[in-house]
């Protein structure tokens, strides 16, 4: 819901692109935070190597950012998973859209998430 309603009104952001790399995002830097994020969350090998990418492209106040955002939806999925927290009905209807257009009630997290 957070990342939705966070680009609600920008049409330059193309919120597929947070769920399919071949996707571009729309967002400034976006290759580069995908690399990273990628790599941080164990789909590539080398995070040292993306971390500094995004150094180079980004500066390091960008670095510590990234990282606390990746370690923060991190938290909140596992949290989320762990406790089999269900969406409420406004939640559900709101997101029904999105959710339908990203393919993501096909994510095997779903199924913690609709009990």
């Amino acid at each position: 819901m957070l990342l939705g309603r966070s680009s609600e009104g920008d049409d330059s952001v193309n919120l597929n692109g947070t769920v399919r790399n071949e996707v571009d995002s729309g967002v400034e830097h976006g290759e580069v935070l995908l690399r990273y994020s990628d790599a941080a969350v164990g789909r590539t090998a080398n995070l040292a190597e993306a971390r500094e990418v995004v150094n180079t492209a980004m500066g390091p106040d960008a670095v510590v950012d990234c990282a606390a955002t990746i370690a923060n939806f991190q938290r909140m999925v596992r949290i989320a998973d762990g406790c089999g927290i269900p969406l409420d009905s406004i939640s559900r209807r709101e997101s029904e859209k999105w959710r339908e257009g990203l393919q993501i009630d096909g994510f095997r997290s779903r199924l913690n998430t609709f009990a």
